[in-house]
């Protein structure tokens, strides 16, 4: 993508986004977004959308928000600021926005969702958060390795490297965990699991299959879940389709906690593999 039609797509991308301030998903800007770049005889990669909204995120002008695949919405002021000219042909938002259809997946069992869960992380929640060096793991079965426990092996790790301008040191090394639950039956163990996951994790996340009450309206009985999550500083995150991060919604954001750089250490030590742990070095280097 050259200079030219960055500017260009950044000022359409922003003119998509409601005036209003309300949130629009992802999934919905993304391919409304790549439905009139190819109207216009042109491309536009998931990847090019990643960095276009970034990019305006970045300036100010979008923030984060909640939503299944993530969200954003214009970051409103009291004084408004003036709009980003709108692009040839007066492209406008329809009032009906894209379908965001679910398909049914065949996963039953915890441990089927484990490799969907893994790459749907990799393709939407790293890019989602903006992290760029990281490696991920699946932790969860490791025979009889000696881990410390059952409570001691996430399903799946993300050890991510993040940059800093302002802070010492700049590199800085964030263990995220993953408990993934097949039901909301076996959501409340979860929590806990997750939380003995804070020994050594930067933040954690409890992660649970509740295609059962998929659809728009759809009134999904998980307030306890909740309500613990929001207690303790755990991550819920809520998916349909355990295969497509669209359908994943963050309903509480893990908060940061600082374990021990001891049991850190220990921990990718002792639960990630070596190829991967020479990864990390790289990224920290």
């Amino acid at each position: 993508m050259d200079a030219t039609k960055k500017i260009e797509y950044r000022k359409l991308l922003l003119n998509l986004v409601p005036e209003s301030g309300e949130n629009i998903g992802n999934v919905t800007l993304r391919e409304t977004l790549q439905t009139k770049v190819k109207a216009s005889g042109d491309e536009l990669s998931d990847e090019d959308y990643w960095l276009l909204r970034d990019s305006l995120i970045d300036e100010g002008l979008l923030e984060q928000g909640r939503g299944r695949g993530g969200s954003v919405h214009r970051v409103l002021t009291e004084v408004s600021a003036p709009a980003l000219p709108p692009t040839s042909g007066g492209i406008e938002l329809a009032k009906g926005a894209l379908a965001e259809t679910v398909p049914e997946v065949a996963a039953k069992k915890e441990a089927d969702l484990y490799e969907p869960f893994q790459l749907a992380i990799i393709n939407g929640y790293t890019k989602d958060n903006r992290i760029k060096r990281f490696i991920s793991e699946v932790t969860a079965q490791q025979g009889r390795r000696v881990t410390g426990g059952k409570w001691t092996r996430p399903d799946l790790t993300l050890v991510a490297v993040r940059t800093y301008t302002f802070t010492t040191p700049s590199k800085r090394l964030e263990v995220i965990s993953f408990e993934v639950k097949p039901d909301l039956d076996s959501a409340l163990e979860g929590v806990y699991e997750a939380l003995a996951h804070s020994a050594f994790a930067h933040r954690s996340y409890l992660a649970v299959d509740i295609r059962e009450f998929k659809g728009p309206n759809a009134e999904i009985p998980d307030d306890r879940i909740v309500q613990e999550c929001t207690r303790h500083g755990i991550g819920y995150i809520a998916f349909t389709d355990v295969s497509v991060y669209d359908t994943y919604e963050v309903v509480c954001t893990a908060k940061l906690n600082e374990p021990d750089p001891y049991d850190v250490d220990n921990f990718v030590r002792t639960q990630i593999s070596s190829a991967k742990q020479e990864e990390i070095r790289e990224f920290l280097q």
